[in-house]
């Protein structure tokens, strides 16, 4: 029979193990959390980093699609550094900092506070990790600087209107995974299920406002006419509004409402 803690957790342990995370964080100061978020921020630019590196070595090997796949499966190591390291992630936090607000215990006016910091800190960080990436791809030659060039077009080929649709999805695919992460009790189950969920939103091209801002930071930077501030600045408005709504709406308030309902 399996152990006590090898069962699942209940939908209300979850959901109290995140509200008491949620609390801590609303105790932290700004610069802890800035700092945090800055270090996610570079962290995760790791994932792009990757994806760049295996388009420079299979890109002329294998078709567009293949190449699609191979890149897609690279994607999730910037999230288990992350979310395994502990650091800040805005879109984490789009989910667990509402729940406090819903459950009465903090204000709208605190989230807020939560939310700018933490966001500030994922872009700041996103942006640097651009930089010194985009210099490194300059004077290396392990890792071809039209790989820029190639995400650039990626991240601006669709709609507005797909590109906000897909934030959701994304938003809602990482407050599923900050919900299904706290029921793993076991650091290798955690690993797994970070590489799943976040498979699914590299592989469905999907808009993560901080993943995606190190890619488009650095099409931006390294490529002379591919990207102008007006494609970066609409990529992550869109990003970044679709995310919240997908964290914070299809996770954050559903679960709260059934489970709250049933005490």
């Amino acid at each position: 029979m399996p152990s006590e803690s090898d069962r699942p957790k209940s939908d209300r342990e979850i959901l109290k193990e995140q509200m008491d995370a949620s609390l801590h964080e609303y105790e932290r100061g700004n610069s802890s959390l800035l700092l945090s978020s800055i270090a996610a921020g570079l962290e995760i630019g790791f994932s792009f980093f990757l994806m760049a590196a295996l388009y420079t070595h299979f890109h002329a090997l294998v078709g567009e699609q293949l190449l699609h796949f191979i890149i897609s499966l690279s994607y999730p190591i910037g999230f288990v550094l992350v979310i395994i390291g502990r650091t800040d992630l805005f879109t984490e936090h789009t989910t667990l900092a509402i729940l406090p607000v819903l459950d009465k215990k903090q204000r709208w006016y605190d989230l807020g506070r939560i939310w700018s910091v933490i966001y500030l800190g994922n872009i700041c960080g996103a942006l640097a990790f651009s930089v010194i990436f985009v210099h490194f791809v300059q004077i290396s030659q392990h890792i071809d600087s039209s790989a820029f060039a190639y995400y650039g077009a990626k991240m601006t080929a669709d709609s507005s209107s797909a590109l906000f649709i897909g934030a959701i999805f994304a938003g809602w695919l990482m407050g599923l995974l900050g919900w299904v992460v706290t029921s793993s009790s076991d650091t290798i189950g955690r690993i797994v299920v970070i590489i799943a969920i976040t498979f699914v939103i590299g592989l469905g091209g999907l808009a993560h406002c901080v993943a995606g801002a190190v890619a488009i930071f650095s099409a931006w930077l390294g490529t002379h006419d591919g990207i102008s501030v007006g494609d970066v600045l609409r990529f992550q408005a869109i990003a970044t509004i679709g995310n919240t709504i997908g964290g914070s709406v299809f996770v954050g308030l559903l679960k709260y409402g059934y489970i709250a309902s049933r005490r």
